[in-house]
């Protein structure tokens, strides 16, 4: 099982300015005090105080049975909220909906204040003494009590994705279900955002698409507009940016640190004419661009997008079934692994999470995956961050060095339990490689199952990133 250190109270947020495990680095400017539940103060400055406070909610003094025994306090019968947390598009009729899908794993908060940005480094940190939350569950649902008669900023989150909508609690032990009439169209308050505009409370990962040579067969425009997405072939004109793989642009972006931050996300799709990759500028700039929070999506023949950089997580294989691209120092060419015979694996998930998620969205079962074709033949150790406990054997002097997590096995022909979906951290960021197309273009508009698989990565991916990540 994979688990992240604290899990039961690190969350998807904010805010880290270095790779680190400092557990002061939160980014918050709290007191460190505790609120006490029955002085009439406000001692953690978090607005609140006493029982209004949620850090006293299912303190003795707090019991409703209390009431007339605590004359400071005032005891709340609380206002319950719940619902379903959707994926971007949900809250749209023009959305397909075979296309709509539950989201677990978000975060749903409320905020007396505005919350803070969401920083490029998306490190896990505890949420501000005060705020009452809860995670969305396998089928995105969620549940969560608040203080009557009170106005909220009521967030939504999964990584970079980010709906604020202000929320006014009705009265004491009264509630109110988001999914109620719903329908298809879902409740725009639960729905993550498909475009980027934080003055109206929507807030995406900034994202580029790298366009490979093969990308006819790899259609990202499909897959992110069947949800909703605003799509320009330009740099600036829409919510996600896309440039070819062969393309001047791209090379400019690369050649430069800082063009690679503006994006939090960048997808590159089935390409292998990258050349210029063998530029050890370029790849040392790729790997800062994930050491300080960016994150990498790679399918198929652009493997060298995750290879090039990060050698030392992967081992393909050629042909004859031999070994391409092993070891820890970067191939001097690009493309040398691509094979060109397809194959279609039968999946086995490899997350337990995501396992029940598509038993959710896919009850059949079945996981057929389709156009495959590099193959990961190993996986080795690398460097994935920093950490505190010596006694975890992939934790040495500080430093985590372990081999990549794998989301998805596949079974094909001759292969059994082999690696097709994989991913790493490093540091703050994040890369997966996937063998498999994340092809758009089926029937009807309908995205294929690979396709949703890809978007949950895409979510997954763009979560916050803690110092230690075991297995």
């Amino acid at each position: 099982m994979r688990i992240l250190t604290v899990l039961s109270v690190l969350l998807l947020l904010m805010a880290c300015n270095k790779p680190s495990d400092d557990s002061n680095n939160t980014g918050w400017n709290n007191t460190s005090e505790t609120e006490i539940c029955d002085d009439g103060l406000d001692n953690d400055g978090d607005g609140v105080a006493d029982c209004g406070d949620s850090d006293c909610w299912g303190n003795p003094v707090c019991d409703v049975a209390n009431n007339g025994n605590n004359t400071n306090n005032t005891v709340v019968d609380l206002f319950t909220i719940r619902g379903k947390v959707w994926a971007p598009g949900a809250d749209d009729a023009n959305t397909h909906p075979e296309n709509i899908m539950p989201i677990p794993g978000a975060l749903v908060a409320a905020f007396l204040t505005d919350p803070p940005e969401i920083p490029f480094c998306n490190e896990c940190v505890d949420l501000p003494a005060g705020v009452r939350y809860v995670m969305s569950d396998t089928d995105g649902s969620f549940e969560l009590d608040l203080i009557p008669n009170t106005t909220y900023n009521l967030v939504v989150q999964k990584g970079h994705f980010r709906r604020v909508t202000q929320y006014t609690t009705g009265d004491p032990l009264a509630e109110e279900d988001f999914e109620a009439g719903a329908g298809t169209v879902k409740d725009n308050r639960v729905t993550l955002p498909n475009k980027h505009d934080p003055a109206n409370g929507y807030t995406m990962p900034r994202i580029l698409v790298v366009k490979g040579f093969y990308n006819s067969m790899d259609d990202m425009s499909f897959v992110f507009g069947s949800l909703g997405f605003s799509w320009q072939e330009a740099i600036g004109q829409g919510n996600i940016d896309a440039v070819d793989e062969s393309g001047s642009e791209i090379e400019a972006i690369i050649s430069d640190v800082n063009r690679l931050k503006e994006y939090n996300l960048i997808i590159f799709t089935c390409g292998g004419k990258s050349t210029y990759l063998a530029n050890t500028t370029y790849r040392n700039n790729l790997r800062q661009y994930v050491y300080e929070g960016g994150k990498l999506y790679v399918d198929d023949f652009a493997y060298d997008w995750a290879e090039q950089p990060f050698p030392e997580f992967l081992t393909f294989a050629d042909s004859s079934g031999g070994t391409c691209a092993g070891g820890t120092v970067a191939p001097s060419s690009v493309g040398e692994c691509n094979l060109y015979s397809s194959y279609y694996p039968v999946g086995t998930p490899g997350d337990p999470y995501l396992e029940l998620w598509l038993n959710v969205i896919n009850p059949s079962g079945d996981i057929q995956l389709e156009l495959a074709f590099d193959v990961i033949k190993s996986m080795g150790s690398g460097i994935q961050g920093l950490c505190n406990d010596d006694s975890d054997p992939n934790c040495q002097n500080g430093i985590y060095t372990a081999p990549p997590k794998v989301w998805m096995y596949g079974d094909w022909s001759g292969h059994t339990m082999q690696p097709v979906t994989v991913s790493w951290n490093y540091y703050c960021g994040k890369v997966l490689y996937t063998t498999y197309h994340t092809e758009g273009g089926a029937d009807d508009g309908l995205l294929m199952l690979q396709e949703k698989i890809m978007f949950y990565l895409i979510m997954e991916i763009n979560t916050c990133t803690a110092p230690i990540v075991v297995e």
